[in-house]
Formats: C-alpha cells, sequence, structure tokens
C-alpha cells in the first residue's frame, strides 16, 4: 500500500495521503535540525529517508550524519520529535514509529 487512509466512505470519497508525502516532510524537517546532515547517495543506494505503511500504520526510518562534536543521543531524539511532530502538525496523521539511523560522522 503507497497511501494511508485518513477518511472512508466520506460524501465524495476516501481521502488519503501517499507515503511520498510523509517522506518529503521528513526530509524538509531534516535540514532544519542543527549538526544534522542528509547523506547524499548515489542512485544505487536506498534513499535517505524511507517510508512504510503497514496495516495503516506509518513507519519513517531516516539515514542521517552528525557533525563531528555534537552530542548524538540529543542531535537524534530532536530528530525523532520534531519528524513526528511536523507530520502530525502537517496530515493530522501520527506516525507508529520514526527511527533515526546515525550512519556516519561529518567532519
Amino acid at each position: 500500500m503507497d497511501y494511508v487512509v485518513l477518511k472512508e466512505d466520506s460524501a465524495s470519497g476516501m481521502i488519503a495521503i501517499n507515503k511520498s508525502v510523509f517522506q518529503v516532510i521528513a526530509e524538509i524537517t531534516l535540514r532544519d535540525i542543527e549538526n544534522i546532515v542528509i547523506p547524499s547517495g548515489s542512485s544505487f543506494q536506498r534513499k535517505p529517508v524511507s517510508v512504510k505503511i503497514e496495516n495503516n500504520q506509518l513507519k519513517v526510518e531516516a539515514d542521517v550524519r552528525v557533525n563531528y562534536g555534537a552530542n548524538v543521543t540529543d542531535t537524534c531524539g530532536l530528530a525523532q520529535s520534531k519528524i513526528y511532530e511536523n507530520i502530525t502538525f502537517m496530515t493530522g496523521y501520527k506516525p507508529a514509529d520514526v527511527r533515526v539511523n546515525v550512519v556516519g560522522f561529518e567532519i
């Protein structure tokens, strides 16, 4: 399934959001967080933010690089909460799981 159903059986049909919308929101959120760098990958690598929808539950996973010397725990915790807050605020849908994976450090 490539979308989350927000409202079924309304007068005009079903209201749903495509998973690419959640992915874009997460990527924009990460760009605004200090000490986080989104890794640039080649076309053969997976994207830095992946979104899965299983049983109408949203799961977001982001691979990030952290600036050298920054507190990794605080930075990743902030990224998780900001992604959750922005997706909830912009779409009205609460993610079931948000994971931030550190894949390296930026010097």
